[in-house]
């Protein structure tokens, strides 16, 4: 009898286990459903130029940009406080070992910053597109942390796929374009593609 009601009991818990996991299965994959929706729903529209539509952006551009800055006014800094800093010694102010310790330290995070800003320079945030007008505009940082948004036609820009291998093709892809010499560069890693066909269609890789 025992054994017959503990049988019964055992059955009754599976049933309801599995049922209660068939539910929440079909909770998660209706609630992945809905997010992956509103996901493809979202739309970025530029405020700065709203007749254009984003195709690519950097979510890491305004971090990038303030490396740049950082690099542009510490090397400013280190330029006019080095004078300084020996005049104060040539008038007696402070000895030989604080000033030589003092310009080394700023020389060498200055150098630092500029090592470290090559990931940076003229690195790509956003691509916008104009298709009726097969226009593109490419925003960009320049060394000193600026933003330069550069606008060219469809045939101005070689196709990413075009490009010859690079050792640095595993931190940034090169853009080439017939009206400058020098490349720009943008991060297929970090970056975010918007739309994929056009991104291919323009730049010629996704």
């Amino acid at each position: 009898m025992y054994s017959r009601l503990l049988s019964n009991l055992c059955e009754r818990f599976l049933y309801r286990a599995s049922n209660s996991v068939r539910y929440s299965n079909i909770k998660t994959l209706s609630h992945v459903a809905n997010k992956n929706e509103e996901k493809q729903k979202v739309e970025i529209v530029s405020t700065k130029f709203p007749d254009y539509e984003v195709i690519y952006m950097l979510p890491f551009a305004k971090q990038a940009c303030s490396l740049n800055v950082i690099k542009y006014r510490f090397t400013i800094f280190v330029g006019v406080a080095t004078p300084a800093i020996i005049g104060l010694h040539l008038t007696s102010i402070l000895s030989y070992d604080v000033i030589s310790v003092s310009i080394a330290i700023g020389v060498l995070t200055t150098i630092w910053l500029h090592v470290l800003g090559i990931l940076c320079n003229n690195l790509i945030g956003y691509v916008y597109l104009k298709l009726d007008e097969k226009k593109v505009i490419l925003s960009y940082i320049d060394y000193w942390g600026k933003r330069i948004d550069l606008k060219v036609s469809f045939n101005e820009i070689y196709p990413m796929s075009d490009n010859p291998i690079s050792i640095t093709d595993s931190l940034y892809k090169k853009i080439m374009l017939t009206s400058r010499t020098k490349n720009l560069k943008i991060n297929m890693k970090f970056g975010q593609i918007i739309d994929v066909d056009k991104f291919r269609c323009i730049l010629g890789m996704a």
